[in-house]
């Protein structure tokens, strides 16, 4: 799988605390904030199968998630 690469599209989204996550050419993820906490919707793929995720790249995009937000 290709690594996971976070995108934050705006400071609307950034202030909802919305960022993307993609994997390839595939949105896998959103941020939401629930009940005071952010979490992360990963969604299922287009094709039904299960996501596989690269543990290293995911941690990492997470980490960038939190400090892009906290940029804006």
């Amino acid at each position: 799988m290709p690594p996971v690469r976070v995108i934050v599209t705006g400071p609307e989204e950034a202030a909802d605390f919305n960022t993307e996550f993609w994997c390839g050419g595939e949105l896998m993820a959103i941020t939401v904030l629930h009940d005071g906490q952010l979490h992360l919707r990963i969604d299922p793929r287009r094709d039904g199968e299960p996501w596989l995720i690269e543990t290293t790249s995911l941690g990492r995009a997470l980490e960038s998630a939190a400090h892009q937000i906290a940029e804006y």
